[in-house]
């Protein structure tokens, strides 16, 4: 079976990529881009108010340029959308996670304050941005910033027929610019401490990484539907 993975992001391809093959179903599936199938530059308007909801938008669109494109090995389409809440922040940078440039992104009724120059942060720039935001919001009783990663992930087979997942990464926040950790993973991972690992998700190994993770596992849940087993 081909899936198309609604993404240009090659940090997502190898993470579902590792979750097909500790299923197991690895060689009995093959994930494409859309640049495989001669669909450039895919990067559809999120106009969604929800994780589910923007994962829905990514499907539909990759679905209908393949239709168009009369792609032989046409397939189902995998579409993922995934970001951090901060319970400090009511839930932010939540959707907004990939555009997100410090507290200057919200509007004074909290909406989010489109800017043309976000996407061209760095990771890094966007945690430091986040740490200092948080400095401006956190009291002296609420020192665990506490968050979760979020990721709502959608097999597409059509307008008509999909399933939807939704899973979370339960986590802190770390105090400081100074505990920032880890060289793996990539976005917020280096700044979201796991309590009960003693590491931040940046420090953990891939394998180990896909056991916990948020999209790891919609992933795993994913197979199941793939395989199955999820409704035996």
């Amino acid at each position: 079976m081909t899936i198309w993975l609604a993404s240009g992001n090659k940090h997502k391809l190898q993470e579902i990529s590792a979750v097909l093959a500790d299923s197991g179903i690895k060689n009995d599936i093959d994930i494409n881009l859309p640049a495989e199938a001669g669909i450039t530059g895919f990067d559809p308007k999120e106009t969604g108010t929800t994780f589910a909801e923007n994962a829905l938008i990514k499907a539909r669109a990759l679905h209908c340029l393949l239709k168009g494109a009369q792609v032989n090995n046409s397939g189902p389409v995998l579409a993922d959308d995934s970001g951090l809440c901060v319970d400090i922040l009511e839930g932010k940078p939540g959707i907004y996670s990939a555009r997100y440039y410090g507290k200057e992104s919200w509007n004074s009724d909290g909406s989010f304050c489109e800017s043309t120059g976000s996407g061209k942060l760095r990771d890094e720039e966007r945690n430091i941005l986040l740490l200092e935001e948080l400095k401006t919001r956190q009291s002296a009783e609420e020192r665990l910033r506490k968050c979760r990663f979020v990721c709502a992930m959608v097999l597409f087979f059509g307008p008509d027929r999909f399933y939807l997942v939704q899973e979370t990464l339960e986590g802190e926040i770390v105090s400081s610019p100074a505990e920032i950790r880890g060289q793996g993973g990539f976005g917020y991972d280096p700044i979201v401490y796991l309590p009960e690992l003693g590491r931040t998700v940046a420090e953990l190994s891939e394998d180990k990484k896909n056991r916990y993770s948020h999209r790891g596992k919609a992933g795993r849940l994913i197979v199941k539907l793939l395989t199955g087993s999820l409704f035996v």
